[in-house]
């Protein structure tokens, strides 16, 4: 059978990666294989025990996404195909790793590494259908501006990007935060049902934020699928409306759902 083709059956089969490129690297025509990640040996592999002490051998190097292989083969010759063969493992490492990497960039938010509003749309589509409800709130800190201006942008970056890691570490694994833009995030509590006594969980939330240190404090609406709405620009929607409530009523509050619903 091809190495191509034992290659992708394996990886089909859950043999691992680095696992599977070895072996292919063996396939291909290398006596031995060495796999190395950031600079440290980490795998290594021989076609024969002797092959370890040829004195006339040749060595290759291959760097792909993750690790960089150094191939051992017999003086004056090559792998099988050996051009095409280097263009093919490293296309292939592109789609399986490379390809991850551009996908995280496109659903994540750059500056805070939350989602975006695509990775949050994404999350949702998948959400949407497991059984439960969740609790959605949407804030934004008061005066933010005035932090950039004062400051300057780049305290204004660091206030973001940490209250953003201290949400994420406060969270459980089940529950995600999203950037939507500026200063406005969602987080979402999942698995909670639609009740009164979510404030006291998100107050506590809040209070452990590092708000202080940048002077800051932030207002937040809320709303609960699907009671309020089974679509995610809906929830979003009832949110923000709570949000506008609050700063209305002078910022720094948390507005629930049935406050943030009073004029219907």
């Amino acid at each position: 059978m091809h190495p191509y083709i034992v290659l992708i059956e394996q990886l089909s089969s859950e043999v691992s990666w680095e696992d599977a490129v070895m072996s292919f690297w063996i396939d291909v025509g290398a006596v031995r294989v060495e796999h190395f990640v950031d600079g440290h040996l980490a795998m290594e592999r021989d076609l024969a025990a002797e092959a370890g002490s040829m004195a006339d051998g040749e060595v290759l190097l291959v760097e792909l996404s993750s690790a960089t292989y150094k191939l051992y083969r017999c003086k004056g010759s090559q792998l099988v195909d050996e051009t095409n063969t280097i263009q093919f493992i490293k296309g292939l490492d592109w789609l399986l790793h490379d390809r991850e990497f551009l996908y995280e960039t496109a659903t994540h938010d750059a500056l805070t590494g939350a989602l975006n509003r695509r990775g949050l749309n994404e999350w949702f589509e998948r959400r949407r259908r497991s059984e439960g409800g969740f609790v959605l709130a949407f804030f934004d800190f008061d005066h933010f501006k005035e932090l950039n201006d004062t400051k300057g942008h780049h305290q204004g970056d660091e206030a973001l990007k940490e209250v953003t890691t201290v949400l994420q570490r406060m969270l459980r694994s089940t529950d995600v935060v999203a950037r939507l833009g500026g200063d406005e995030f969602v987080f979402v509590v999942d698995g909670v049902p639609c009740h009164a006594n979510i404030k006291v969980r998100l107050a506590d939330i809040i209070r452990q934020l590092p708000l202080d240190k940048y002077g800051l404090t932030l207002t937040l609406g809320t709303a609960c699928y699907p009671n309020h709405g089974t679509e995610l620009a809906q929830l979003i929607a009832k949110a923000d409306s709570g949000l506008y409530r609050g700063k209305a009523q002078g910022r720094n509050t948390i507005v629930l759902w049935e406050e943030s619903n009073q004029d219907g």
